[in-house]
């Protein structure tokens, strides 16, 4: 009997071990973005703007991919709030655009997305490209899709935002603006912040 008990005591220790192992380990306290933090916009050498108007305008949501060495819970956490963020900035400065299902998108791969995204944004994409960000409408012919990217360079969080507006019948990118900012991704006023600086520059890019 004392044999199974030690063998029993034994198995739970080297799961127990084993488990800690195989954690991923959680970000640290988050650090609170500077008041006067910078938002980089890389103007001309990445923008494209054939729009002539926003009406029948649409929005999918804001894909968040992050590289951070942290579970996939915390990750889930983050791109939830954030994307409750946008959503506000979204129907804040556009009031007559349609919210379509943004399931559609967010149970995409980050793969399908990736690859989209890349070659649309560098022209010459084939229409499969667009279709993995289209969500079908029957009310708008534009739509408005916010790709977010964050990671870690040099030790310091850099957060990348693209913001794309498609022809969803022509299945042509009309307007693609990136912006970026460097500091903690869960703060969420530097998040709007930038988001509200790269929508309020599309919506003025029509004036």
């Amino acid at each position: 009997m004392k044999k199974y008990i030690f063998l029993l005591v034994g198995m739970i220790i080297c799961a127990c071990a084993t488990s800690k192992k195989t954690a991923k380990p959680k970000l640290p306290p988050m650090v609170t973005c500077a008041e006067n933090a910078k938002i980089y916009d890389r103007d001309s050498e990445f923008e494209i703007n054939k729009l002539t108007t926003l009406d029948s305008l649409s929005y999918t949501t804001t894909y968040t991919r992050m590289y951070m060495n942290t579970d996939s819970l915390e990750r889930n956490e983050i791109r939830f709030r954030l994307g409750k963020v946008s959503t506000r900035v979204v129907a804040k400065l556009f009031p007559e655009i349609e919210f379509t299902d943004a399931s559609i998108s967010l149970n995409k791969t980050y793969n399908d997305i990736l690859l989209s995204t890349n070659r649309i944004k560098k022209g010459g994409a084939t229409r499969e490209y667009f279709e993995k960000l289209i969500v079908p409408s029957t009310k708008s012919n534009l739509q408005l899709f916010v790709e977010l990217k964050n990671g870690t360079g040099d030790g310091i969080f850099v957060n990348h935002v693209s913001i794309f507006v498609i022809d969803i019948k022509n299945y042509e990118l009309k307007y693609y603006d990136y912006i970026l900012y460097k500091c903690d991704p869960r703060d969420e006023i530097m998040f709007m912040k930038t988001l509200y600086y790269g929508l309020n520059k599309l919506k003025k890019s029509i004036e």
